[in-house]
């Protein structure tokens, strides 16, 4: 499956010769060219890395990847900026960042710093708890239990956003479209969740809210 990139540059030329490179060299993109639209694209979609620029329309690639950060959106982020002083680095990091490229750049120096952020299928959460993507599977002490994809998927989402509440409808919006689930099958899902977790872990019910994935 190819890796889901967003790339938000609002500079025309350099943003299609980016996005044209990143086709090709085999990931999913979607170009943006503010930040009010990629911030909407993060609610729409999953991407596995975001590439920002910082001095974009709108809020500036350090104030947009701050909001996702604190609303518990942990995707790998790069900055792609001119912005090279030392300050600046010491903003894009404390912003949220995983890496700061700065212009101009090499673009197989890029590709291998995306490859680098995104290339491990394994979320740690703890020591003794982890997701493997690859093998829809947690892993409980260094053995893989395969779980149901959606079930999976759910709990992968909680992780993705464990520093909130998420309710039921969100889940479905964001990952299936609103698909019908009930409200009793969606609680099957939780149960079995936190029956899979082992007590290492549980997605706590906030009465009335959702549910947050909580570390015990």
């Amino acid at each position: 499956m190819k890796k889901k990139l967003l790339f938000l540059e609002d500079d025309a030329l350099l943003g299609e010769t980016v996005y044209e490179d990143l086709q090709e060299a085999g990931f999913s993109v979607e170009w943006v060219k503010n930040a009010d639209k990629a911030a909407e694209s993060t609610f729409e979609n999953r991407y596995d890395l975001y590439l920002l620029d910082v001095n974009v329309p709108g809020m500036s690639g350090f104030d947009l990847l701050s909001s996702l950060r604190q609303s518990g959106d942990e995707t790998p982020a790069i900055f792609l900026t001119a912005r090279s002083e030392i300050s600046d680095l010491k903003d894009g990091f404390g912003a949220g960042a995983d890496d700061y490229v700065t212009k101009p750049f090499d673009m197989q120096t890029l590709l291998i710093r995306i490859e680098a952020k995104i290339k491990d299928e394994r979320v740690i959460i703890t020591p003794r708890l982890a997701l493997d993507r690859e093998q829809f599977a947690l892993i409980i002490d260094n053995t893989p239990r395969p779980l149901p994809k959606k079930e999976f998927e759910i709990l992968e989402y909680f992780i993705s956003h464990k520093k909130r509440i998420v309710s039921k409808d969100e889940i479905l919006t964001r990952l299936y479209e609103d698909e019908f689930i009930s409200d009793t099958t969606f609680r099957v899902y939780i149960k079995h969740l936190n029956t899979r977790l082992e007590g290492l872990a549980k997605l706590k019910n906030v009465r009335g809210v959702g549910y947050r994935f909580e570390i015990v």
